[in-house]
């Protein structure tokens, strides 16, 4: 029982951290150069930050990776329009 109360924990810190990470961000994100004419995402900002926002109604998970040092990707969050959304740094 404490194994399962101590994973519990671990992850509520991480995501904690996750949110204090992203909450650092600043919000000046522009439609990328490189997109097709008329989409909106992925966004930039002025730190490098890419912002991504995928619909995907029957997925369960969505990760995006820009491939620049393999980390993995980030896991996107669905939200209840199920419309998948994060940020991950391209630097």
């Amino acid at each position: 029982m404490k194994l399962k109360h101590l994973i519990i924990l671990s992850l509520a810190t991480l995501g904690a951290q996750t949110c204090l990470a992203q909450a650092n961000v600043p919000e000046d994100f522009k439609p990328s150069t490189l997109n097709q004419p008329g989409q909106m995402y992925p966004q930039v900002n002025s730190q490098g930050y890419v912002r991504f926002r995928i619909v995907a109604p029957s997925a369960d998970n969505v990760k995006v990776s820009l491939g620049l040092g393999g980390r993995g990707g980030t896991r996107l969050t669905k939200t209840t329009d199920s419309i998948w959304t994060g940020v991950e740094i391209r630097s």
